[in-house]
């Protein structure tokens, strides 16, 4: 048995009839959520409507953005959400410190690496964000640095004279988003907790006086739970509707592409600051290119369609910043899917008008799940001895 797949019996067993915990979703944040609380010894059962990791945890592109990025801004400035965004920044460096010690926590190499990254400018106003960024981060504890006209040249010949400025950020990275969510799986999995994929989850009855105050309708019947873990990323509203929540999310479907392999050439990432971008070399070789370009939404089970105008669009902005790739051949294209919430802050915590409920949603699902489902399984195996989240996070702000 591979070191980073749940053993079968993990996955194939018959749906047990109850258990204290069930955690829908089996992306990054669900494998998380069932390691973390399974390790403190709570009895989890994870439900997958498909195969692990087949959604937005293993379709995006694996990057550590711990700049500010494009899909945090408003468009008012960084001024109008001053006290969001550094607590953003601050969050990120968080994070990145959880997933420089995964390889050890989870006995498995999640490929790592520390490339540092850019996020590039082409407008004078576009410059003007990346200044103001940088003093949030400089607040925050990030280390960025503004570079343009003959220094940015020196330090990156890669980029296209429209290139105006660019922010330097050294401990920025990439990890293997294929061999994250399963080594979770398969830890969750040693510290006893059960998967089950292939169980849909139908419906949701709640039973406020009863110790097990949930009963879950699944395509495989029904199991009884004392608590719910919400972690169904785009879907997980669909999910909260079921006990009556309404969450402040929506989703949309994304492009990656993949190029052939080349010698060596763009040894950081790159993102930008006012177009879909991010760009990276793979270890291969080949060039990643991605940055949230459409993809037409379909119903579950079905994968959401790849879209020649998006597959294109992409691909030129990326040749607007590194023409050098004007003759590299892209050989695939896929498509992903990515939750949004309308007021850019993350779902995470127990909801109080239902009891019991609870939820581990994030817009930036690959680099924050990790830390949110640690800090989440905490505050549910001690209540009360733990910071609470901040109420931006709330399950119930739309109630309010």
């Amino acid at each position: 048995m591979s070191a980073g797949v749940p053993p079968l019996a993990a996955i194939r067993g018959p749906l047990p009839t109850e258990t204290d915990v069930v955690v829908v979703g089996g992306g990054i944040a669900g494998a998380a959520m069932a390691y973390y609380l399974a390790r403190e010894g709570v009895e989890v059962v994870m439900l997958e409507r498909g195969e692990l990791n087949r959604e937005a945890s293993g379709t995006n592109a694996g990057s550590f953005h711990l700049q500010l990025a494009i899909h945090q801004l408003t468009g008012q400035g960084t001024g109008a959400d001053r006290d969001r965004l550094l607590a953003d920044a601050r969050l990120s460096l968080e994070a990145y410190a959880l997933w420089q010690e995964l390889d050890a926590e989870l006995g498995g190499d999640i490929h790592l690496h520390q490339t540092g990254g850019w996020m590039v400018a082409e407008t004078p106003e576009q410059v003007r964000l990346l200044h103001e960024k940088h003093e949030l981060e400089r607040l925050a504890g990030i280390e960025t640095e503004v570079v343009s006209g003959a220094e940015l040249r020196d330090r990156a010949p890669y980029f296209a004279e429209r290139v105006l400025a660019a922010t330097y950020c050294p401990t920025e990275g990439h990890a293997n988003p294929l061999a994250v969510t399963p080594l979770y799986a398969a830890r969750a999995a040693e510290h006893g907790a059960q998967i089950r994929t292939h169980v849909a989850v139908r419906g949701i009855e709640q039973h406020p006086d009863r110790a097990h105050r949930f009963t879950v309708d699944t395509s495989e019947g029904e199991i009884r739970a004392a608590r719910v873990v919400d972690c169904a990323g785009a879907w997980s509203g669909e999910l909260a509707a079921m006990v009556g929540l309404r969450l402040p999310v929506r989703y949309e479907g994304l492009h990656v592409n993949v190029t052939e392999r080349r010698a060596p050439l763009l040894p950081s990432m790159v993102q930008h600051i006012g177009r879909r971008l991010t760009l990276k070399q793979s270890e291969q070789g080949t060039f990643i290119i991605g940055g949230g370009w459409p993809s037409p939404a379909v119903p579950p089970p079905t994968r959401y369609p790849t879209r020649w105008q998006s597959a294109a669009g992409n691909v030129n902005v990326a040749l607007d910043v590194v023409p050098q790739l004007a003759d590299a051949r892209v050989v695939r294209t896929w498509s992903g899917v990515i939750v949004f919430t309308d007021d850019m802050s993350p779902i995470v915590g127990e909801s109080l008008r239902v009891p019991g409920f609870h939820a581990c949603v994030a817009s930036t699902g690959f680099t924050f799940s990790p830390m949110f489902a640690r800090q989440l399984a905490e505050q549910m195996v001690a209540p009360g001895t733990h910071d609470p989240f901040p109420e931006r996070y709330a399950l119930d702000r739309l109630h309010t």
